[in-house]
């Protein structure tokens, strides 16, 4: 099993969580949260905000999915003219995979996945 964790623009969260229920991807933890990457922040008039709200996707899924859930969250969350689909907005978020041991199941006590 592989844990994804997908950092996004707020604004993309709902059309990936969608698109990734739609592509069978269930059990989707999503958590708000902030942070800055290549951007280095927000400059509003004379103020500049260095924490940028973001959201946060932690799915885990069998080693045979991971390939199809990162495709879906790179399609869904990339922004970005329609003139040039392969290239996004800086700011656009981050994928990381991490390798998952085990994991158990609170309700039956009994190992989960």
């Amino acid at each position: 099993m592989k844990m994804i964790w997908a950092v996004i623009r707020p604004e993309s969260a709902e059309r990936v969580i969608k698109a990734l229920d739609r592509a069978g991807v269930r059990g989707i933890t999503r958590l708000h949260v902030t942070g800055q990457g290549k951007e280095m922040g927000i400059t509003h008039g004379a103020v500049l905000y260095t924490e940028i709200p973001k959201e946060m996707l932690i799915i885990v899924v069998s080693d045979n999915d991971v390939a199809k859930t990162v495709k879906v969250i790179r399609r869904e969350a990339k922004t970005g003219s329609k003139n040039t689909p392969s290239e996004g907005i800086v700011g656009d978020g981050k994928i990381f995979i991490t390798y998952v041991e085990d994991s158990f199941a609170i309700r039956t006590a009994g190992k989960a996945g």
